[in-house]
């Protein structure tokens, strides 16, 4: 899934992944490569005091190798919705309208402000007559203040896609993604946790992160209540196993590697029967020479992005 634009299809193997915000922009740029890791050549933050987004653009898109290289950027977690609505009974040519129509009572802000797009939610062999669809509605105003960055400054821009599927490209890294696995990614103040199985995504559910009262938080960098955290995990897990009749999940991998996430896996493993462990940007990728990683949520999301795999169905 992605809001996508016409493009001719480049074989150069690079990508790269764009979100920007209101105070900062991060970029990654990633070579895939067949029979071997991604080659991560930039993964960064940048703030806009320091250098504002169209000369971040300016200076790092640039070169043989990525001056044509498909871009995707990425829409940020206040300009949208996914949600789950039961797939109208239309032809593909109408399902975008049809779904539009479906969202007017779901989405919480003006349907006709939005952009929509759709894809499968996986059938539940406990419910064969309904299909279900995830549903997102982006606000259009967003969409273009995106397009706008990115259409001259980028040749090879060709695609808008949400946090969920960044995490989704992630997660298709990991050796445990065969048989299915838990992802979390956390946020200042929130994680987003999905689950899947052989690139395709079963669940999602964004988590606010309550914080411990109990601590010093000028001693410790485990501000997280754990506890509440491992229930919504349980429950996610759970959701998935029975209603799509598959096997427990037996892997939740945490990101960023920072000493909080390290702390909560610490803390995690106390309170929930997972083997857990933190997501190791050099275990999955080959990491160009004297470059400095910077992962926290949005760094991640646009790394997620630069994975994007154009040669598969989204």
């Amino acid at each position: 899934m992605a809001f996508s634009f016409l493009k001719k299809k480049q074989h150069s193997g690079w990508r790269i992944g764009i979100t920007t915000g209101d105070r900062e922009t991060a970029l990654a740029i990633v070579q895939h490569r067949p029979h071997a890791n991604p080659l991560l050549t930039h993964c960064g933050i940048h703030s806009h005091v320091e250098v504002k987004p169209e000369q971040l653009l300016s200076t790092l898109i640039q070169g043989p190798q990525l001056t044509h290289a498909p871009v995707s950027g990425v829409i940020s977690g206040d300009d949208y919705q996914l949600v789950q609505v039961e797939a109208p009974e239309v032809p593909d040519a109408e399902m975008r309208s049809a779904i539009r129509w479906k969202l007017r009572d779901v989405v919480s802000f003006p349907v006709e402000e939005t952009t929509v797009d759709a894809f499968d939610v996986p059938p539940s062999p406990r419910r064969t007559e309904l299909k279900m669809k995830f549903a997102i509605a982006a606000r259009s105003e967003a969409i273009k203040k995106i397009v706008g960055l990115l259409e001259h400054r980028a040749r090879g821009f060709d695609v808008i896609d949400i946090p969920e599927m960044c995490l989704r490209n992630l997660s298709t890294l990991l050796p445990q993604e065969e048989k299915a696995v838990a992802l979390l990614a956390l946020a200042d103040d929130f994680a987003q946790l999905i689950i899947t199985r052989q690139g395709v995504l079963y669940v999602t559910r964004r988590i606010e992160l309550l914080k411990r009262d109990d601590i010093d938080l000028d001693t410790t960098h485990n501000d997280i209540d754990a506890a509440t955290l491992a229930l919504e995990i349980q429950r996610s897990t759970d959701y998935y196993e029975s209603h799509f009749d598959q096997v427990a999940i037996q892997d939740l991998i945490i990101a960023p590697n920072e000493p909080r996430t390290r702390q909560l896996v610490k803390a995690l493993k106390t309170e929930i029967n997972l083997n857990i462990d933190v997501f190791e940007v050099e275990s999955y990728f080959e990491v160009a020479h004297d470059i400095k990683i910077d992962t926290r949520w949005p760094g991640l999301i646009a790394l997620g992005a630069a994975l994007r795999d154009t040669s598969a169905e989204h």
